[in-house]
């Protein structure tokens, strides 16, 4: 898994080949919570290529998702939002406990299909090219 440092986490998210990928598998991961809070997003990029993409550190996730579209869930476009109300909220809410979040990102998918947002706020991002050993 290709972690990605964090002066480099906004360009390397944002540059990803976003339109027309598809997304495949969403999984929140909370089994030791507090020490492991995590996003995990399977996609299949334009060019055939599959990816799993590691959120962690996570402080909060939102989606609105529409289901019953018999399509493919196709992403029309994915980056990191600087000026999202929520991510400055769980910075606030945070402070006052001595908690840094100033390393917070907010990645925020659109999907073309079904017009479904995501919204993830996570301290780290890192992502893993999967081949069809990996699927099974």
């Amino acid at each position: 898994m290709t972690r990605c440092p964090t002066n480099t986490i906004t360009t390397t998210f944002d540059s990803l080949p976003w339109h027309d990928a598809e997304l495949q598998e969403l999984t929140i991961n909370r089994r030791d919570p507090g020490a492991c809070d995590e996003v995990r997003l399977q996609v299949v990029w334009p060019d055939g290529g599959r990816a799993a993409l590691l959120f962690r550190n996570c402080y909060g996730f939102t989606a609105e998702m529409n289901f019953g579209v018999i399509a493919k869930e196709q992403i029309a476009a994915a980056s990191t939002i600087q000026d999202d109300p929520y991510l400055t909220s769980l910075r606030g809410r945070w402070k006052p406990l001595g908690v840094s979040l100033d390393l917070l990102r907010c990645y925020r998918i659109e999907t073309s299909s079904t017009g479904s947002v995501i919204r993830i706020y996570a301290m780290e991002f890192a992502i893993k090219q999967l081949s069809q050993i990996d699927l099974k």
